[in-house]
C-alpha cells in the first residue's frame, strides 16, 4: 500500500470559485481516512484531484513521496469506487469485475485467481454469472468494490459509495467496508456528508467546509473536542446544542449569562481568555443537558426554564426538546420519556462537559487543565 500526503492543494475553478483552500494532511499507509462535510464543502473535489479527474492549481499531491500532480489517472496506480457504481450492464459481474484487468494484458489464469479471491472476501461467489440488473443495490456496491479489489491499487478512493442505497444496508455496508479494511490492510479515503458514517468508518476524520479544513482528527477527538463551532455543530447526532450569551463579572468572578439573564452559571475560572463583557456561544451535546421536572427556589442556578414541545420516542431512549426564552434545546434521556407536551421543565447544562466559543470568531475557548 502507500502513504497520501497534500501540501497546501488549492483548487481554483475557471470562473473563479475556490473549492478547496490550501488542503494540507497526509493519510498513513494502511489508514482509513474521510473527509466529510456538508455539500459543496470541497470533499469531493480533493478526491478527484487525488484520482487525477481534477488538475490542481496549487500545491502539490504526492503518492508514496513521488509527486503525482501531472500523472494521468491510468498511471497513478489508484481505484476508485463512485456513488453510482458504473457497472457495465451488458457484462456479468465477473466481467465488470475482470475488464480492467484485461485491458492491462493480465493472463487468464491470474484474472480468474484475483475475481476469484475478491468474490470470496465479497461474499459474492455466487452471483458472479448475473448481470447489474439482477442485482440488489447492496450487491451492486459489492461488484464496485470488487472491481476496485482486483486492481490490488497503492489507494482505494470512495465516492459516497453508500449514498444510493436505503438505511438499513448502509449500516450493514458500512460493517462490511470495515471489515474490507481490516482484513486488506489498505490505504483508502472515503467521502461522505454522513458524519455517522465517517465516525463508525474513519480511522481518521477531515472535517470540511467551503474548501477549508476544519479540524483533522480521530472520530473520538472529534466529538470531545472540537476546534471550533462548526465541527461542534456537524460532528455528533443528534446535534449539539448553543446558547448565545456573554460573560459578566461580579465581584471578581466570572458568570456565563444568557436567555434574557434567566440562566446564570459560574464559570469558576475554569477557562483561558475570558473576560467580563465577552460575547459567547456555550455548546453542550444532548446527552450533557439534564432534564428536571421540578426545582426549588434555592437550586435554581444553573438551569434554563423551558416548554416541551416535542418528544421523540426511539425505544432505548427519547430526545425531549425544549423551547427556552431564546432558543430550542434538545435533551437525550434513557428510555421513554413521559413529560407532555407544554409541561414546564428546567436545563441543567453539565459545565463539566460543556464548550465555550467565542461568538466572532467560532474558535473554542480552552479550558486551562486541557493545558495543564
Amino acid at each position: 500500500m502507500a502513504s497520501v500526503t497534500f501540501d497546501y492543494v488549492t483548487k481554483i475553478y475557471s470562473n473563479g470559485h475556490l473549492a478547496v483552500d490550501r488542503a494540507s494532511f497526509t493519510v498513513a499507509d494502511g489508514e482509513l481516512m474521510v473527509l466529510v462535510g456538508p455539500s459543496g464543502c470541497g470533499k469531493s473535489t480533493t478526491l478527484r484531484m487525488l484520482a487525477g479527474l481534477e488538475s490542481v492549481t496549487q500545491g502539490m499531491i504526492s503518492i508514496d513521496d513521488v509527486v503525482v500532480n501531472e500523472i494521468p489517472p491510468k498511471d497513478r496506480d489508484v481505484a476508485m469506487v463512485f456513488q453510482n457504481y458504473a457497472l457495465y450492464p451488458h457484462m456479468t459481474v465477473f466481467n465488470n469485475m475482470a475488464f480492467g484487468l484485461k485491458l492491462r494484458k493480465y493472463s487468464k489464469a491470474e484474472i480468474k485467481s484475483r475475481v476469484g479471491q475478491a468474490a470470496e472476501i465479497l461474499g459474492i461467489t455466487d452471483i458472479l454469472d448475473r448481470k447489474p440488473k439482477q442485482l440488489s443495490g447492496g450487491q451492486q456496491q459489492r461488484v464496485a468494490v470488487g472491481r476496485a479489489i482486483v486492481r490490488k491499487p497503492k489507494v482505494f478512493l470512495f465516492d459516497e459509495p453508500l449514498s444510493n442505497l436505503d438505511a438499513k444496508l448502509r449500516v450493514q455496508m458500512r460493517t462490511e467496508l470495515a471489515r474490507l479494511h481490516r482484513e486488506l490492510n489498505a490505504t483508502m479515503v472515503y467521502v461522505t456528508h454522513d458524519q455517522t458514517e465517517a465516525m463508525t468508518l474513519g480511522d481518521r476524520i477531515v472535517v470540511m467546509n467551503e474548501g477549508t479544513i476544519q479540524q483533522i482528527d480521530a472520530p473520538v477527538t472529534l466529538y470531545h473536542q472540537p476546534q471550533n463551532r462548526f465541527v461542534a455543530g456537524f460532528i455528533g447526532s443528534p446535534a449539539m446544542n448553543f446558547i448565545d450569551g456573554h460573560i459578566e463579572g461580579r465581584e471578581g468572578k466570572l458568570s456565563f449569562v444568557a436567555e434574557k439573564r434567566e440562566l446564570c452559571i459560574a464559570m469558576s475560572n475554569s477557562f483561558d481568555a475570558i473576560h467580563d463583557g465577552q460575547s459567547v456561544v456555550l455548546g453542550v451535546r444532548p446527552e450533557n443537558l439534564p432534564l428536571v421536572a421540578e426545582i426549588s427556589s434555592k437550586d435554581n442556578n444553573g438551569v434554563v426554564e423551558a416548554e416541551i414541545i416535542l418528544e421523540e420516542h426511539l425505544g432505548a431512549e427519547s430526545h425531549v426538546y425544549g423551547k427556552t426564552a431564546s432558543t430550542t434545546l434538545m435533551a437525550r434521556v434513557n428510555g421513554t420519556s413521559n413529560y407532555g407536551v407544554s409541561r414546564q421543565v428546567w436545563f441543567r447544562p453539565d459545565m463539566d462537559q460543556a464548550h465555550l466559543f467565542d461568538a466572532e470568531t467560532g474558535q473554542l475557548l480552552s479550558r486551562k487543565n486541557n493545558e495543564e
